[in-house]
């Protein structure tokens, strides 16, 4: 593997968006990754991190990149909504194929891993999509997730140590419908989720997969929402990993 590649990642009408490129050590595999965040996350989350280098390891150019308001792309934190999330997630897919990786698989964790399903029912040319620990339920999901903090000016919602959101979020939120969106996916998908999940609890990801024919459902029986301990990480990493692997060499 070559050493990552910083960029930058134009939106329409929007902010640039920052991200990670990590190419194959042969450049020649119009395959490419896309890795979605959660929403107090980032592109450098470990996480992330582990499954490009794995995805670039067996030949496939992966990206993680910076939702806006987020880590180091344009945009305020108060920007958060997930139809703008869509659009990001949508513009970093069209920058892999600007680059010639005309199969493009997308991998989202939490919220990332819901804007990848709604994104994933839009776009149609998907080689394979991963959800991970993913809100079946708008806004219920995010609501029991982060909505523990107190209102602030009447707009401004805490839902960690610094971290605000506008009750745009919310508004926006409940115009999504992530099961209808499942039964519109028409490629490749794992459903993965932690069994001891006690942020978005399994049963949604049971929600999610039992929506659509073909989507494979994988529970790690001890694994938290966020999958932190070193055997849950290893045993996700492989999970993503494989499957991704199954869909370049299916190519």
């Amino acid at each position: 593997m070559t050493a990552p590649e910083t960029i930058r990642i134009e939106t329409p009408a929007g902010p640039k968006l920052a991200g990670i490129l990590h190419h194959p050590r042969v450049d020649d595999n119009a395959f490419g990754v896309v890795v979605a965040h959660g929403m107090l996350s980032s592109k450098d989350s470990d996480k992330h991190r582990m499954i490009c280098e794995a995805a670039a390891s067996f030949g496939a150019t992966a990206l993680r990149f910076d939702f806006r308001g987020r880590g180091e792309s344009d945009g305020e934190p108060t920007d958060l909504t997930v139809s703008n999330e869509v659009k990001d997630l949508m513009a970093a897919t069209a920058f892999l194929r600007a680059r010639g990786l005309t199969r493009t698989a997308v991998v989202g964790s939490s919220l990332g891993g819901t804007v990848a399903l709604l994104a994933g029912a839009l776009d149609g040319g998907l080689a394979g999509l991963v959800t991970i620990a993913a809100p079946a339920r708008l806004p219920d999901g995010p609501r029991k997730a982060w909505g523990g903090g107190g209102s602030i000016d009447g707009d401004l919602i805490e839902v960690g140590p610094g971290e605000l959101i506008h009750r745009r979020f919310f508004i926006d939120a409940e115009r999504h419908d992530p099961i209808g969106a499942a039964r519109c996916i028409d490629c490749p998908w794992l459903v993965i989720h932690g069994g001891a999940d006690d942020v978005v609890p399994a049963e949604e990801a049971k929600m999610l997969a039992t929506a659509n024919p073909k989507a494979e459902l994988r529970v790690h029986p001890t694994a938290g929402h966020r999958f932190d301990q070193p055997d849950e990480r290893g045993w996700l990493v492989e999970a993503v990993s494989s499957f991704v692997l199954g869909l370049n060499n299916a190519a």
